[in-house]
């Protein structure tokens, strides 16, 4: 298996993320919806932008079969990681998209004007601290001196923080290198970096090459992955209701993958030339449920926040329980199985 995912694919990525930025005035220039019949809004006329990464939601609802009958258009915009999608999110490109638990953090702080609207958790962890072949690197501990790549502001980014506190390291006792996943994956397979925190499948398509895991996220990590809106699509009544039914169709997707993967995994394989070994332990590591919006919820983001904090990469300490909206909580959590 090659170490790197095909650059031409992370090009691919990038240009669509840029199209969709040029399609940043469609949707406020969708027609207006109309009232049918029953005073229902029609939403025929309006297209919802969508932010996902390496097609995850797109793939679940292709298979699903949750694309089809909808009663609005959807533009799907790939991404490598959480933040450029929260930054196009910002700069109106999209109205909403799945992202990790560090991601928002770092939003937030930032002042970007969106909500955490719709949470999933994880039955297994995700995001893996990698190291390279003959690296001398076998724990966290020996870090110290070494160099480690991340994607900042990633869930990974969240965990290696972690990481080095739980082993006694600082910031200073290693060279972070911040650097998006396909060139992460370039530096590493060149020996230019030491360790890499990453998610999957990238963490996959690594440790497949020889990168051995030496930590992960499974005590550290939130376990929870995010649906970020943009506020401005959640104020907008249309964009509202088409928002709520997306979010409906993601979590009856993904609750009908949990039980027919072997139809799920050619879909997500195919879409993102991934080998099918990779796409499987993907799925494995991203299997989870739908949960409401709590108190529990928000006091695991808050530690995080606190976390990005202690190390000065966020300032003041945001208020987490701020950038959440459980407006879709009931329905929701009425869609899980």
């Amino acid at each position: 298996m090659s170490f790197t995912l095909s650059r031409r694919r992370a090009v691919a990525a990038l240009a669509t993320a840029f199209l969709t930025v040029t399609l940043a005035g469609c949707a406020s220039a969708d027609p207006a919806p109309a009232l049918a019949a029953d005073g229902s809004l029609d939403l025929s006329g309006l297209t919802l932008h969508v932010g996902d990464q390496v097609q995850s939601a797109q793939s679940v609802l292709k298979s699903s079969g949750q694309l089809d009958g909808l009663p609005y258009k959807i533009e799907f915009a790939n991404f490598t990681a959480g933040p450029p999608l929260l930054e196009a999110l910002s700069a109106g490109a999209i109205d909403i998209g799945g992202v990790g638990d560090s991601p928002p953090v770092l939003a937030q702080a930032a002042g970007i004007d969106a909500r955490i609207v719709a949470v999933e958790r994880r039955d297994k962890t995700a995001d893996f601290l990698l190291a390279r072949p003959g690296s001398g690197v076998s724990s966290v501990a020996d870090l110290r001196g070494k160099s480690v790549a991340v994607a900042k502001g990633s869930s990974s980014h969240g965990l290696l923080i972690g990481l080095l506190q739980e082993a006694g390291l600082t910031q200073n006792d290693v060279t972070v290198k911040y650097l998006a996943p396909p060139d992460a994956q370039s530096a590493i397979a060149a020996g230019q970096i030491d360790a890499w925190a990453v998610w999957n499948p990238y963490a996959a398509v690594a440790a497949g090459a020889g990168a051995k895991i030496i930590a992960d996220g499974t005590t550290l990590s939130t376990g929870y992955t995010y649906s970020v809106a943009s506020t401005s699509a959640l104020k907008d009544p249309a964009r509202e209701a088409a928002i709520k039914d997306y979010l409906t169709r993601l979590v009856k997707a993904r609750a009908w993958a949990n039980k027919h993967a072997e139809e799920w995994i050619p879909v997500y394989a195919q879409l993102t030339t991934l080998p099918k070994s990779v796409a499987t332990l993907t799925f494995d590591t991203s299997k989870g449920r739908t949960i409401a919006i709590d108190d529990e919820v928000i006091r695991r983001q808050q530690l995080l926040a606190d976390r990005f904090a202690a190390v000065k990469l966020v300032s003041p300490t945001p208020d987490v329980r701020k950038f959440f909206d459980a407006r879709f909580n009931a329905v929701l959590t009425a869609a899980q199985p």
